[in-house]
């Protein structure tokens, strides 16, 4: 399928026995309901020709977990039906009116460490404290890549809240994960005839290409503490790398659904070579671009088995839209100070969070052809710590950054021009084109069996000068990176 894309430790050990979660302390804000409303996804099933007898099963559901940095989401199928899809549509708790397929990765614990609420209850309750009681509340959002991030990682590895409190990772992920479980098993029962025990359910976790083992190994860790499975059933657990599933998905995808339509002669809503599944010719990259990474795998269909052939191993970096949220912080740090910024992410943590997310929702409509500015609410908290603490405006602030892709509002908003958006987003851009160029080099050669493991190999720039005669030309050929000759032959035949 060439028109969809050319290719040109320390140990970990189980931590003591699993809290169990109580409820929220008198006086404290209330969680929303944990409610969700799930509606069947199904991708273009194969047509079926015959009912096939049922074979019995280990498990009778499968349920994916999407643990991401910046959002979260599940779904699950039977395993007598897994052509249809039940995936998570509306979380209670979210934007009035938007049916979002998955909730922020944010959790919320109380004072004394107990399970408040996971999401967009989490982020809503958090902003309806008090400011000075938001201070004593541990609230963690984007965490996931902390511990890809820790060389270090083990089961005592801590994280730190918006707040400055720390508390072990392990803690934070289990109690995350826990409250997936109880999501999905309310879910799956309300949905199932039979009572399910808890070993018929095959849980997956899904996470990023570019995780070392020890990382992969504490996410383990988490869903045994978690109680999703028992480290005596460690089979009931997959964990699955983010880009290959996404493949998976591809597979089942049919080329209309895959193909730039836009750029194909259409008849009838379809490209003029009708629409059929990929064959053995389609070599095709899945770029999974998430919040923390960005990670991508190379494969090729084989038939008549229809297996994927790996043509280059699944790989990526930290390149997600996190980048352009820290780009964003840098920002503000140049304008009004980084130890500004730091004291009021400190003292004014709810705040601090209030921006983040004005600046997220914000940063979902940034798009290359916009000329428009965006605007960016600043908490009026912002606005006063900053004078109090500055002794000047934040208008001043602006006017004296030399910042002219910024300008200030009355209405209390950072209007960001084009350029501006431009400038947060190019740096995570360059590095994601650049991993992609990389993959392509390597990828070409592999698919041409000259790179049969499918490792990287490094691309070469070769000078080349022709000398024409009567009869001949010579060909001179010098690699630019070690002034050496090379020995080159032209084809003037092929394409």
């Amino acid at each position: 399928m060439a028109d969809v894309l050319q290719l040109n430790t320390n140990s970990l050990q189980v931590p003591g026995e699993d809290r169990s979660a109580s409820t929220s302390p008198s006086g404290s804000p209330s969680p929303s309901r944990n409610e969700c409303s799930i509606t069947p996804l199904t991708p273009s099933p194969s047509p079926r020709t015959e009912v096939r007898p049922r074979v019995a099963r280990p498990f009778s559901v499968v349920v994916a977990i999407d643990f991401g940095t910046t959002s979260s989401g599940y779904a699950f199928s039977f395993t007598e039906d897994p052509e249809t899809i039940h995936m998570m549509r509306r979380w209670e708790g979210g934007d009035p009116g938007v049916a979002n397929q998955k909730s922020p990765t944010c959790l919320l614990l109380t004072p004394d460490l107990r399970f408040h609420s996971f999401g967009f209850a989490a982020r809503d309750s958090y902003h309806d404290l008090d400011p000075e009681e938001a201070r004593h509340w541990l609230y963690f959002d984007k965490f996931k890549m902390k511990i890809h991030s820790t060389s270090d990682l083990t089961m005592e590895t801590e994280l730190e809240s918006v707040s400055g409190r720390r508390v072990p990772a392990i803690e934070v992920f289990a109690h995350a994960l826990r409250f997936f479980r109880e999501h999905v098993l309310k879910e799956v029962k309300d949905q199932s005839s039979s009572v399910l025990e808890g070993n018929e359910v095959r849980w997956v976790i899904t996470v990023p290409a570019v995780w070392r083992q020890p990382a992969k190994q504490f996410m383990r860790e988490a869903a045994y503490l978690a109680g999703l499975v028992t480290p005596d059933s460690p089979d009931q657990l997959l964990i699955a790398l983010e880009p290959e599933a996404a493949s998976l998905y591809c597979r089942k995808l049919h080329l209309h659904q895959v193909i730039d339509l836009s750029q194909r002669p259409i008849i009838n809503g379809l490209d003029v070579e009708g629409s059929h599944p990929f064959d053995s010719s389609d070599r095709y990259i899945v770029a999974d671009c998430g919040g923390g990474t960005v990670d991508l795998t190379v494969h090729q269909i084989e038939q008549p088995q229809g297996t994927l052939k790996e043509l280059y191993k699944a790989s990526g970096g930290p390149y997600g839209a996190v980048g352009v949220d820290l780009a964003f912080e840098a920002m503000l740090c140049q304008i009004f100070g980084a130890d500004f910024i730091e004291s009021f992410k400190a003292k004014r943590p709810a705040a601090w969070v209030d921006l983040t997310i004005a600046f997220e929702a914000r940063k979902r409509t940034a798009a290359p052809g916009r000329a428009n500015s965006l605007n960016i609410s600043l908490p009026f908290s912002f606005i006063d710590f900053y004078k109090r603490h500055r002794g000047q405006s934040v208008e001043t602030a602006l006017r004296k950054s030399n910042m002219n892709f910024i300008k200030w509002s009355s209405q209390g908003m950072l209007r960001l021009s084009a350029e501006a958006m431009n400038q947060l987003f190019q740096p995570t851009i360059n590095n994601i084109i650049k991993h992609v160029d990389l993959l392509e080099s390597g990828a070409v050669a592999a698919s041409a069996g000259d790179n049969d493991k499918g490792s990287a190999i490094e691309r070469r720039e070769i000078r080349t000068t022709m000398q024409f005669g009567d009869t001949e030309i010579k060909v001179t050929a010098v690699d630019v990176a070690t002034g050496q000759l090379v020995r080159a032959s032209i084809d003037f035949l092929s394409n």
